[in-house]
């Protein structure tokens, strides 16, 4: 119906994406997402053969021959990667493409929407990957992960450089 067309959120950032490609402004484009940004993400990946990344997304798999134009399982497989927390309930709408990652989350059990906050997300990964030079989010913290023991380059403790945050 013509009021699903409307809410068909992907159909402008397809419209969108085609257009910075066309324009041959850009070599590459490349699309990103949370939650539903990440879905709208892969399926306008795809439609656009444009690399996806998303996080806590819903999968496309299923529905995928339900979109205008429909995407296929390649594209799906090769175009888009979603990082998913354990215990996310909003990436179980749906199957998985080939490329995902499932990391641990840390958010209390009784709370279903815990792990899917953007923050704890970003967090696990930092805890997990290290921050290279850039230093910790303040508000990991809150989240149940460790301050860092290292000083700031600028020489400021933990304590310091967030106080802000930890009030």
């Amino acid at each position: 119906t013509e009021t699903l067309k409307n809410m068909a959120h992907y159909r402008m950032t397809t419209h969108f994406v085609k257009g910075l490609k066309d324009s041959r402004n850009f070599t590459t484009v490349q699309l990103t997402g949370h939650s539903l940004g990440g879905g709208i993400a892969m399926i306008s990946g795809s439609q656009t053969n444009s690399s996806t990344i998303a996080v806590s997304s819903p999968n496309a798999m299923i529905s995928r021959k339900s979109f205008n134009p429909p995407i296929t399982e390649e594209q799906l497989n090769s175009l888009s990667f979603n990082l998913i927390p354990n215990g996310d309930i909003i990436p179980m709408m749906d199957d998985v493409a080939d490329l995902f990652q499932r990391i641990q989350c840390r958010g209390p059990v009784n709370n279903p929407f815990a792990c899917h906050s953007g923050v704890q997300t970003i967090c696990e990964v930092i805890y997990r990957c290290g921050t290279g030079n850039r230093p910790a989010l303040c508000e990991c913290v809150k989240h149940g992960f460790p301050k860092p023991l290292k000083k700031n380059e600028d020489g400021r403790s933990f304590e310091e450089a967030c106080a802000h945050v930890l009030k």
